[in-house]
């Protein structure tokens, strides 16, 4: 199959007001900012959003918005991660009038849930949706996931799903991918901590928090250009990101604490409003995540800027 969708698509924070309600402004300055670095496409809802402290009118406040600030210029993934077979059917339609491209599903919320129950819960959201269906399938910050054999059962069997958002080990992940032969086009998580390992396992894509997102999209480039140079470029650009990525992705409280504000530094916010419920940053964490940024900033420019002489209007 040839690819439907591929490249950097940014998982938006949420920013929130002093009251705990979505900030508009900042909302829409972190689209207008991705749209900008290059981002391929945008995703909502994930991890990085906050899915799971939100209620469900606070969930599709936050896809009609982003859908809105989108218009249409690039394609657009909502997260879906309802209670139930027919929250979720219910929910990923509202996604599609609000103007989503595709669906990533998540496991029911809870404790751990067999193969077989997922089985059955994914497989009736993805024959009722009629928008192409992507699986979360993430063992490390999720309880309920399926195994690489369980994720290439389930993509057979239903039609529909078309896409995968794989954030496993990438040797597993390249297995999964070479018994599906192109059926799906999967993309990794985690901050881009295997990234290349994942293009070179057959992955489309990258969904990753929007820290350092003019240089993934310049990796994403570099690693599909076939240009020797670019590649070794690429391959460079991810040693610069790695120390921050790391450092953010530790924890997703941590991620949620600190990158949101790696995030804000760029924006120009100068105020974070945390969740009541979210990790609070302290004096160390503060001077660390302005000690990476800082860093990285100061050679942001520059590997953009050889990139782009690299592969020319391309990049």
């Amino acid at each position: 199959m040839e690819r439907r969708f591929q490249g950097v698509y940014p998982v938006l924070y949420a920013f929130f007001d002093a009251d705990g309600r979505l900030d508009h402004t900042a909302m829409k300055a972190e689209v207008e900012h991705c749209l900008a670095a290059g981002a391929q496409g945008a995703a909502v809802l994930g991890l990085v959003s906050e899915v799971h402290r939100m209620t469900t009118a606070g969930r599709q406040e936050f896809v009609e918005l982003v859908g809105t600030l989108i218009a249409g210029r690039v394609p657009y993934a909502v997260t879906v991660a309802e209670e139930d077979v027919p929250a979720q059917i219910e929910f990923a339609r509202m996604a599609e009038r609000a103007g989503a491209d595709w669906v990533i599903l998540q496991p029911p919320p809870g404790p751990r849930r067999e193969e077989a129950e997922l089985f059955r819960h994914f497989g009736a959201i993805a024959d009722a949706v009629p928008l192409p269906v992507a699986i979360q399938n993430n063992p490390v910050n999720l309880a309920s996931f399926l195994s690489p054999q369980g994720l290439v059962e389930l993509v057979r069997a239903h039609e529909n799903i078309r896409l995968l958002k794989a954030e496993g080990w990438s040797v597993e992940i390249a297995g999964a991918l070479a018994a599906l032969a192109g059926r799906v086009d999967a993309f990794g998580g985690h901050g881009g901590l295997e990234y290349l390992s994942f293009l070179r396992a057959g992955g489309a894509g990258l969904i990753p928090a929007p820290d350092c997102l003019a240089l993934q999209v310049a990796m994403h480039r570099g690693l599909t250009s076939g240009n020797p140079d670019a590649e070794q470029l690429a391959g460079r650009i991810h040693k610069e990101v790695l120390p921050l990525v790391v450092f953010m992705t530790r924890s997703l409280p941590g991620l949620l604490c600190y990158g949101k504000r790696v995030m804000a530094a760029r924006l120009g916010l100068e105020v974070v409003h945390d969740h009541a419920s979210g990790m609070k940053p302290t004096a160390f964490g503060l001077a660390e995540m302005t000690r990476l940024l800082v860093d990285i900033q100061n050679r942001e420019a520059g590997l953009l800027a050889e990139m782009q002489a690299l592969l020319g209007s391309e990049a």
